[in-house]
């Protein structure tokens, strides 16, 4: 049975009785089921099938964005989900625009979840934050944890082709629009982080969150329709 916000999913998708869909109850279940009553209040479902197969990807990459404008980091969410992150955490820097409060947090998983139905997802990636920059250095969630900076052009910097290899998560900071300072990307690599520059031309902080997402799970997930 499904009411309330799910129940106004329905009817934005304009399904009626006989219509069917895809359930999923966002922790990796995913059942298809075929509306059998629907009235203001409520809509009635009948599975007729077993736990769907599509896969996640099979790598958990978490992306860790600066403090961002709200409207920035709505979409970096919405992205980063369709795209397949595990979790998204977000920091405040040096250059950060604007502090950040946990009273977003509501409406960030909202949009997670939101955007988890629309591209199917089995799961919903946990948003967190805001923690600090030194706490975001102590974060042991990856085997390989990279740092995109747009001045890491020095030889003894890294691009991702160099530092690829076999892994099964990552965890992946971009900065905010000022980007990262030089001392910032420093303590990153002496604390083990890979400081990769990213691409020839700057880029804004949102399309750098979306690009370093997708060469990830281009690279090491399940993007490109091969997985190394």
């Amino acid at each position: 049975m499904l009411i309330g916000s799910e129940l106004h999913h329905l009817r934005v998708r304009r399904l009626r009785t006989g219509s069917t869909l895809i359930l999923f109850d966002g922790v990796g279940h995913q059942r298809k089921g075929i509306v059998t009553a629907l009235d203001r209040r409520q809509a009635c479902i009948q599975f007729v099938e077993e736990d769907l197969g599509q896969p996640e990807s099979p790598l958990r990459l978490v992306l860790a964005q600066a403090a961002l404008k709200a409207g920035k980091l709505d979409l970096i969410i919405e992205k980063a989900t369709e795209l397949g992150a595990s979790e998204l955490i977000f920091f405040t820097s040096e250059r950060s625009a604007r502090p950040l409060t946990a009273v977003r947090a509501a409406r960030w998983d909202r949009i997670a979840a939101s955007a988890a139905k629309q591209c199917q997802r089995r799961t919903v990636p946990t948003v967190r934050g805001p923690i600090t920059f030194d706490e975001l250095l102590g974060e042991q969630t990856a085997v390989l944890r990279l740092l995109f900076w747009e001045d890491a052009r020095d030889a003894t910097l890294h691009t991702l082709a160099r530092v690829r290899r076999q892994c099964t998560s990552i965890l992946a900071v971009v900065g905010p629009e000022g980007g990262f300072s030089s001392r910032e990307a420093a303590r990153a690599q002496a604390a083990g982080f890979e400081v990769i520059h990213l691409a020839p031309r700057i880029l804004r902080a949102e399309t750098a969150a979306i690009i370093a997402v997708a060469l990830c799970q281009f690279l090491w997930g399940d993007l490109g329709g091969t997985v190394p």
